[in-house]
Protein backbone atom coordinates (compact mmCIF):
# COMPACT_ATOMS: atom_id res chain seq x y z
CA UNK A 1 0.00 0.00 0.00
CA UNK A 2 1.52 3.34 -1.03
CA UNK A 3 1.33 6.64 0.73
CA UNK A 4 -1.25 8.73 -1.00
CA UNK A 5 -0.50 12.36 -1.76
CA UNK A 6 -3.19 13.21 0.80
CA UNK A 7 -0.88 11.98 3.54
CA UNK A 8 1.82 14.52 2.67
CA UNK A 9 2.39 17.35 5.05
CA UNK A 10 2.88 20.42 2.91
CA UNK A 11 2.05 23.75 4.46
CA UNK A 12 4.80 25.79 6.06
CA UNK A 13 2.55 26.36 9.03
CA UNK A 14 2.08 22.63 9.59
CA UNK A 15 5.85 22.04 9.46
CA UNK A 16 6.44 24.95 11.83
CA UNK A 17 3.89 23.61 14.28
CA UNK A 18 5.51 20.16 14.27
CA UNK A 19 8.96 21.68 14.88
CA UNK A 20 7.70 23.92 17.67
CA UNK A 21 5.39 21.60 19.55
CA UNK A 22 6.44 18.10 18.54
CA UNK A 23 9.00 15.78 20.07
CA UNK A 24 12.08 14.83 18.15
CA UNK A 25 14.44 11.89 17.85
CA UNK A 26 17.57 11.78 15.73
CA UNK A 27 20.33 9.54 14.47
CA UNK A 28 23.04 9.77 11.83
CA UNK A 29 20.59 9.50 8.96
CA UNK A 30 17.83 11.88 9.92
CA UNK A 31 15.91 13.87 12.49
CA UNK A 32 12.26 12.99 13.02
CA UNK A 33 9.77 15.41 14.56
CA UNK A 34 6.34 14.11 15.51
CA UNK A 35 3.28 15.91 16.82
CA UNK A 36 0.19 14.08 18.02
CA UNK A 37 -3.07 15.18 16.37
CA UNK A 38 -6.62 14.56 17.49
CA UNK A 39 -7.58 10.90 17.62
CA UNK A 40 -8.69 9.44 14.31
CA UNK A 41 -6.85 12.03 12.22
CA UNK A 42 -4.78 10.53 9.43
CA UNK A 43 -1.03 10.62 9.85
CA UNK A 44 0.69 13.04 7.51
CA UNK A 45 4.38 13.12 6.71
CA UNK A 46 6.57 15.89 5.37
CA UNK A 47 10.18 15.68 4.22
CA UNK A 48 12.95 18.22 4.41
CA UNK A 49 16.63 18.47 3.59
CA UNK A 50 18.68 21.45 4.72
CA UNK A 51 20.76 23.58 2.39
CA UNK A 52 23.92 22.26 3.98
CA UNK A 53 23.36 18.90 2.32
CA UNK A 54 24.13 20.38 -1.08
CA UNK A 55 22.38 21.62 -4.18
CA UNK A 56 18.71 21.01 -4.93
CA UNK A 57 19.51 17.82 -6.86
CA UNK A 58 21.17 16.31 -3.78
CA UNK A 59 18.46 17.50 -1.41
CA UNK A 60 15.72 16.13 -3.65
CA UNK A 61 17.49 12.80 -3.84
CA UNK A 62 17.70 12.62 -0.06
CA UNK A 63 14.00 13.42 0.27
CA UNK A 64 13.13 10.84 -2.36
CA UNK A 65 15.12 8.15 -0.52
CA UNK A 66 13.53 9.08 2.81
CA UNK A 67 10.07 9.06 1.25
CA UNK A 68 10.69 5.54 -0.02
CA UNK A 69 11.84 4.40 3.45
CA UNK A 70 8.66 5.78 4.99
CA UNK A 71 6.50 4.29 2.24
CA UNK A 72 7.84 0.83 3.10
CA UNK A 73 7.07 1.39 6.79
CA UNK A 74 3.70 3.00 6.14
CA UNK A 75 1.43 0.00 6.89
CA UNK A 76 2.85 -0.06 10.45
CA UNK A 77 2.70 3.68 11.17
CA UNK A 78 0.17 4.76 13.78
CA UNK A 79 -2.64 7.12 12.79
CA UNK A 80 -3.02 10.54 14.36
CA UNK A 81 0.38 12.20 13.89
CA UNK A 82 2.05 14.91 11.89
CA UNK A 83 5.61 13.83 11.15
CA UNK A 84 8.52 15.66 9.57
CA UNK A 85 11.61 13.73 8.52
CA UNK A 86 14.73 15.81 7.92
CA UNK A 87 17.62 14.24 6.08
CA UNK A 88 21.13 14.57 7.47
CA UNK A 89 24.47 14.46 5.66
CA UNK A 90 24.91 10.70 6.17
CA UNK A 91 21.65 10.07 4.30
CA UNK A 92 23.24 11.31 1.08
CA UNK A 93 25.63 8.36 0.65
CA UNK A 94 24.25 5.74 3.03
CA UNK A 95 23.33 2.42 1.37
CA UNK A 96 19.56 2.17 1.09
CA UNK A 97 19.10 -0.87 3.37
CA UNK A 98 20.96 0.95 6.13
CA UNK A 99 19.00 4.16 5.57
CA UNK A 100 15.79 2.17 5.73
CA UNK A 101 16.83 0.61 9.01
CA UNK A 102 17.82 3.99 10.47
CA UNK A 103 14.48 5.54 9.52
CA UNK A 104 12.62 2.59 11.03
CA UNK A 105 14.65 3.02 14.21
CA UNK A 106 13.56 6.68 14.46
CA UNK A 107 9.88 5.78 14.00
CA UNK A 108 10.29 3.05 16.61
CA UNK A 109 11.95 5.38 19.12
CA UNK A 110 9.30 8.05 18.56
CA UNK A 111 6.60 5.48 19.36
CA UNK A 112 5.06 5.78 15.89
CA UNK A 113 4.92 2.11 14.96
CA UNK A 114 2.06 -0.23 15.76
CA UNK A 115 2.90 -3.60 17.17
CA UNK A 116 2.86 -6.24 14.49
CA UNK A 117 0.47 -9.15 14.62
Amino acid sequence: MGMKKAYRLKSRLAFQSVYTHGRSVANRAAVLHALKQEAGAPTRVGFAAGRRLGKAVVRNRVKRRLRECVRLLWPRVRPGYHIVVIGRQAAVEMPFPELRQKVEELFERAGLLQREG
